[in-house]
C-alpha cells in the first residue's frame, strides 16, 4: 500500500462500496478501496482479489493449535501432493548438484600444487553450496505458502528466490555469528573452568585405556551437566531463528537482516514450546515416509515443509500482509 492515499486524493469512491471514500487502489486490479476493503491498510488487495488469488488462510496467533495446523496442511497436501513431491524432488535434485560443485572445486585445489589455491577453491566451493541450497530452499517455502493460500505448486517457484542472495547471504553470516559466539565463549568457559579445577593435570596419554577414560570421566560429567543447564537458554535463543528463512522467503524484497531476525524473535514469542513442536513432527513425518519402503521420505517432505509453512503463517504478525507475492 503506498504512502499516497489516491483514492481520498482525487476525490474517489470505493468500487466495492460506492458509498465509502476511496483511500488507495488495489495492487491487482486497480480498483479504489475504502478501509474496509483494504482491511484497514493491512492488505494491498481488495477482498475479490484476494478471493481469486486464494489470498487467504485461516489461522493466526490467536486462534491455531497443532490440531488445526494439520487439518489445514493436510488438505492442501491431498490437493497438490503430486507437484509439491516434485518440488521437493528438484530441491534434492539441486542440493546433490551443490554437492558435487564442492567435490570439483576440491579435486581442482587436490590437482594444483598449492595450499592457498586447494584451501581458496574448497571455500569458495562450500559458500556456492550452501548459497545455491539455501535460496532453492527457499523457493520450496514460497511454494508452500501459495498452496496454504489456496493457489497452485508451481514449480517454477523453487527459483524466483535468486534474487534475494546478498540479503540470505548477510542474514545467514548473522545468523552463524549469533549462534557460534556464545557457543565458543562457552567452550573457552569450560576449558577454563577444568584447567582451573585441575581435571586437565590428571589426564596422562600414556596411561592405559581405562586410566584415561577413568580421568576423563569427571571432566566428561562436567561437560555434560554444564550442557544440560545452559540447553533451556540455547532453545530460547536457537528456535527463533527456525522462522528465519521462512520469513526471507515471504516477501518478494526481505527486510534487512536485523529486522528479519527482530521480526523472527517477535513471531517466536510464547511460541517456543509450539515451533518445538512443529519441527518435531516434521522429523517424525519425514522418518515414517522413509520406513514405507523409502519411496514416502519425498512426500513426507513436503508435508513437513507445508507444515513449517504454515506455522509460520501462523505466527506472524498480520501487518505483513501488506508484503504478500501470490502467483498470477
Amino acid at each position: 500500500m503506498s504512502d499516497v492515499d489516491f483514492g481520498r486524493a482525487m476525490g474517489a469512491s470505493c468500487a466495492l462500496h460506492p458509498g465509502r471514500e476511496a483511500t488507495g487502489t488495489c495492487a491487482r486490479c486497480g480498483n479504489f478501496t475504502c478501509d474496509t476493503c483494504s482491511q484497514n491498510g493491512a492488505s494491498p488487495r481488495c477482498p475479490t482479489c484476494r478471493e481469486r488469488s486464494g489470498a487467504t488462510f485461516p489461522l493466526q496467533r490467536d486462534n491455531w493449535n497443532f490440531s488445526k495446523l494439520w487439518d489445514v496442511c493436510w488438505a492442501a497436501f491431498q490437493r497438490e501432493w503430486g507437484m509439491l513431491s516434485l518440488a521437493v524432488l528438484i530441491t534434492l535434485g539441486v542440493s546433490l548438484g551443490a554437492n558435487l560443485l564442492v567435490n570439483v572445486a576440491t579435486g581442482i585445489g587436490a590437482a594444483v600444487d598449492s595450499v592457498v589455491v586447494a584451501v581458496v577453491l574448497s571455500v569458495v566451493g562450500l559458500v556456492a553450496q550452501q548459497l545455491v541450497q539455501g535460496l532453492v530452499q527457499l523457493g520450496l517455502l514460497r511454494v508452500c505458502f501459495d498452496v496454504l493460500h489456496g493457489g497452485r505448486a508451481d514449480v517454477a517457484r523453487l527459483f524466483s528466490q535468486m534474487h534475494k542472495a546478498v540479503p540470505y547471504t548477510l542474514t545467514m553470516l548473522l545468523v552463524f555469528v549469533i549462534v557460534m559466539v556464545p557457543l565458543a565463549l562457552l567452550s573457552v568457559l569450560v576449558i577454563l573452568a577444568l584447567v582451573g579445577t585441575g581435571m586437565l593435570s590428571g589426564v596422562d596419554l600414556n596411561s592405559s585405556s581405562d586410566q584415561v577414560w577413568g580421568a576423563l570421566a569427571p571432566m566428561l560429567g562436567v561437560m555434560g551437566l554444564g550442557f544440560l543447564v545452559l540447553l533451556g537458554p540455547i532453545a530460547y535463543l536457537v528456535l527463533p531463528l527456525y522462522l528465519v528463512q521462512p520469513e526471507l522467503a515471504y516477501e518478494e524484497v526481505p527486510p534487512s537482516p536485523v529486522e528479519v531476525l527482530r521480526r523472527s524473535w517477535e513471531a517466536a514469542r510464547g511460541q517456543r514450546l509450539s515451533i518445538l513442536g512443529v519441527g518435531l513432527a516434521g522429523g517424525a513425518v519425514m522418518v515414517a515416509g522413509f520406513f514405507v519402503c523409502c519411496v514416502g521420505f519425498i512426500p513426507g517432505m513436503a508435508l513437513a515443509q507445508l507444515l513449517i509453512a504454515g506455522m509460520f503463517l501462523s505466527m506472524r504478525s498480520p501487518r505483513e500482509d501488506a508484503a504478500e507475492s501470490f502467483p498470477g
